[in-house]
């Protein structure tokens, strides 16, 4: 299997992954909506509050990837911005920004207990 098929198989896995947790066509989205997304949050002035959870690196910036991946699909399909999209952020979530060329990362929990 070549480079090729391998990304393929992989974009494939996360967003069939994606559609059957999600019940979302999340094949649609492809890595120019997702930029376009980052330049749209990056631009806004709703980019105060800092991320957590899940988070995409867009340009040295941490945005939050459910925020990116909502606004990306809608981008995709053609539907208003303000359209509520209901669906779970997970480690498919994570595969499908990568598998689109995206670095997407789950931020770790600092615990203010050392335990020891």
């Amino acid at each position: 299997m070549n480079g090729s098929q391998h990304y393929m198989l992989t974009l494939e896995w996360a967003a069939s992954r994606l559609s059957a947790i999600m019940g979302l066509n999340w094949k649609s989205v492809q890595a120019v909506h997702v930029s376009q997304a980052c330049e749209a949050l990056l631009r806004s002035t709703n980019t105060q509050s800092k991320p957590r959870g899940l988070i995409v690196t867009y340009k040295d910036k941490q945005l939050p990837a459910k925020t990116i991946l909502r606004m990306a699909y809608c981008l995709a399909n053609n539907i208003p911005s303000e359209t509520k999209l209901k669906f779970a952020s997970s480690e498919s979530s994570l595969q499908l920004l990568r598998s689109l060329g995206f670095q997407a990362e789950r931020l770790q929990a600092i615990d203010p207990v050392e335990k020891g």
